[in-house]
């Protein structure tokens, strides 16, 4: 049985390509013969000296696709870490390093993300574009504000997300992971920095792709994007999923109850004013 190099996970005899576990690549440079370490006792293995003892399995993983992309070429790293991302999230997220910079991960987080705002740009234009704007309503009293509102749901707004798209997913992330960070902090799970929190919500945008389905798109990628922060912090920071899925959902909650505790205060107030009219 042949093992991959990197995480020691059972690949294919003779192995090639990549590792469906990890992302690694089977036929790197100093791998044996087949690009995988063989299991022991399997064919190409070789008895050790007297006295001796095997090497210990590798504890670390090799990276990620998307870290190798210098190797395997760009678009086949965006292909097999969105793929990773979205199929196998655990392993992947178990596989990548919480350290090293986080120029590697925003560039795959630009890239990816901007074409799921693109894509959900543009059937937003189309859309209103048939049916007209939601704001049409207050064309009769603030016919500028609803022209602008207008312009932006429109190709206007679709221009603006192509142009601005890749500086509107660098600060998605960093709010994103400022704020899961500042919750893991709170719970006591943050163990590592706040590179590793970034990385997570980074690679998490792998969800994008899906908003290149037009209607439930949007629906289904951000219910999948909580889940990839809550296996991806569980593995970045070494903490359960209980713990992570607390961080994630905790700000939601909050938003939710702000919402609730203002809609309460406008009704009071709406009550009385019109308990004081005439």
């Amino acid at each position: 049985m042949a093992l991959c190099p990197h995480c020691r996970h059972a690949v294919p005899d003779p192995p090639a390509g990549l590792c469906p576990n990890c992302g690694g690549d089977l036929q790197g440079p100093g791998l044996p013969p087949g690009g995988a370490a063989s299991g022991a006792g399997g064919p190409g293995s070789a008895p050790p000296p007297p006295g001796s003892s095997s090497p210990p399995p590798l504890a670390t993983s090799g990276g990620t696709a998307w870290d190798r992309r210098s190797r395997i070429g760009f678009f086949n790293a965006l292909v097999e870490t969105t793929r990773q991302v979205l199929t196998a999230p655990g392993a992947f997220f178990r596989s990548m390093p919480t350290t090293g910079g986080l120029g590697s991960p925003l560039l795959y987080a630009v890239v990816i993300g901007w074409v799921g705002l693109a894509a959900a740009s543009f059937y937003q234009a189309i859309f209103y574009s048939v049916v007209g704007s939601r704001w049409a309503a207050f064309g009769e009293d603030r016919p500028e504000v609803a022209a602008l509102l207008g312009m932006v749901q429109g190709w206007a707004g679709f221009v603006a997300q192509v142009v601005f798209g890749g500086l509107f997913v660098v600060i998605s992330v960093f709010v994103a992971g400022a704020i899961l960070h500042l919750m893991l902090l709170l719970l006591g799970g943050a163990r590592r920095d706040f590179e590793a929190t970034v990385r997570v919500v980074a690679f998490s945008q792998a969800t994008s792709l899906l908003l290149l389905v037009p209607f439930c798109g949007q629906m289904v990628a951000g219910v999948w994007t909580l889940v990839l922060y809550v296996l991806g912090l569980a593995q970045a920071h070494q903490v359960g999923h209980g713990k992570a899925a607390a961080a994630v959902l905790l700000p939601l909650l909050l938003c939710c109850c702000c919402l609730a505790l203002f809609g309460v205060l406008f009704a009071g107030a709406l009550g009385s004013l019109v308990g004081h009219m005439p």
